[in-house]
């Protein structure tokens, strides 16, 4: 005897047979609300769309034409008429890339292979002609514009705008020019070196690897953070109890009343590398430029999804510069000390800037900077240096101040030492 099923019981079957029941750990996702919210922009590609996120959208299509042009010079460099090996080593990667995306992908799945193959062979044709310049044509538009490449080199970094990294490296290796420079890990160098926040980052990368990366965006985070990871790998990891939950420090200005000093870390090449010791906070030279706050953004919004084990080293960065920077006039301090530079002008615009990145974000669980801000909470903590603090706040906030407090050490000096010659003369007299 048949029964006729509820609705619902049918409808919800049908959901459970649809939902995978293994978890697979997505690589690339879409900005959540929060840090989206008020700074959409900055996540959002200008011309040029990577990946499925963006793909499709109206004023991304005039950068389509640029990646039929780039894969049809690629294959007449290598005397290829066909596409048919892409095509073939793309198919082989397609599952593994669709894992790879948290969102679902709206595209069949031969769009979804033909834009992977056209994404792929642009991102690693465009750091080939970056790196390689005799590999361009005269009338490439893209290097015949500063602000284009610079567009690019925005929407390049993007949280949302990626492939998976296993395809740019299969294309990559099936693509190689011969030439000793043409490795990959080498033209990302040089095409982020000229947006890098850190000056010679470039230098410290040695050891890294293109091994085990998600995307385009992660290996650049790994070149940046990757010296810093290494110093705190073995670093102790105490259990805090509630008395030992970490305080944030004070801003830059109140803890130079309070007798700490600023200086650039000149003995370190690591970007994020920053130490307190012997009442001195060194930190490494940072650059601010147009590009420095989507650049942060995004890489902040990579970590926002990392586990809650997982250092987030972007993110603790910016949250101690936050505390450190609450005023133009702690951006002024740091930038007379030499360790920001401002290519925006206005001490008032990079103020703005950390005040925002320190918004609505998630710091490790075991924060990068907990030491220094010990050591930092510690040194205001000592009543020597609370008694030194009180005096340059009460007494030497001005020059005007500090003229009056000298000229009354002097009067009492002199005061001082007309009484002694006075007690001498009377007692020599009375002798």
């Amino acid at each position: 005897m048949s029964e006729t099923r509820d609705y619902i019981s049918v409808r919800i079957d049908d959901m459970l047979s649809d939902f995978p029941t293994l978890h697979y750990k997505h690589s690339i996702f879409k900005v959540s609300d929060d840090l989206r919210y008020g700074n959409e922009k900055l996540y959002e590609p200008k011309i040029l769309a990577i990946g499925p996120s963006h793909h499709g959208k109206n004023h991304l299509q005039k950068m389509e034409k640029h990646k039929l042009r780039y894969l049809k010079l690629l294959l007449k460099r290598n005397y290829e008429s066909s596409v048919d090996r892409y095509v073939i080593a793309i198919r082989s990667l397609e599952k593994e890339a669709l894992r790879c995306y948290a969102e679902p992908i709206e595209l069949s799945s031969d769009d979804f292979v033909q834009m992977l193959l056209l994404d792929g062979i642009f991102v690693i044709e465009i750091l080939r002609k970056y790196g390689l310049d005799y590999l361009r044509d005269s009338d490439d538009t893209i290097f015949q514009y500063e602000q284009v490449l610079s567009q690019i080199r925005h929407d390049l970094m993007l949280v949302e705008n990626q492939v998976p990294f296993i395809l740019l490296d299969q294309l990559f290796s099936m693509t190689k020019t011969g030439n000793p420079d043409d490795e990959i890990l080498y033209l990302i160098l040089l095409f982020i070196d000229d947006i890098s926040p850190w000056p010679g980052a470039s230098e410290i990368t040695e050891k890294v690897s293109s091994k085990n990366v998600d995307h385009l965006l992660g290996l650049v985070y790994k070149i940046w953070s990757c010296s810093f990871a290494n110093t705190t790998a073995n670093r102790p990891n105490p259990v805090k109890t509630e008395e030992e939950k970490m305080v944030p420090i004070n801003s830059t200005s109140e803890l130079q009343v309070a007798g700490i000093k600023f200086a650039k870390y000149r003995e370190s090449s690591y970007c994020l590398d920053i130490k307190f010791t012997k009442g001195v906070m060194k930190i490494p030279g940072f650059d601010v430029s147009d590009a420095t706050e989507s650049i942060l953004r995004n890489l902040i919004a990579y970590e926002h999804f990392f586990i809650d084990n997982r250092p987030k080293y972007v993110t603790d960065y910016a949250f101690l510069l936050h505390c450190l920077i609450n005023s133009s006039k702690d951006v002024e301090i740091l930038r007379r000390r030499g360790i920001i530079t401002n290519l925006l002008g206005d001490d008032e615009m990079v103020y703005l800037m950390f005040n925002r990145l320190g918004r609505n974000v998630l710091i490790s669980s075991d924060f990068c900077y907990g030491d220094v801000f010990k050591k930092v909470d510690w040194h205001c903590g000592k009543r020597w240096n609370r008694w030194i603090a009180n005096l340059r706040k009460n007494y030497f906030n001005s020059p005007w101040a500090i003229v009056s407090v000298f000229a009354a050490l002097m009067l009492l000096l002199f005061t001082l030492t007309q009484t002694v010659f006075s007690v001498l003369s009377y007692t020599k007299t009375k002798s």
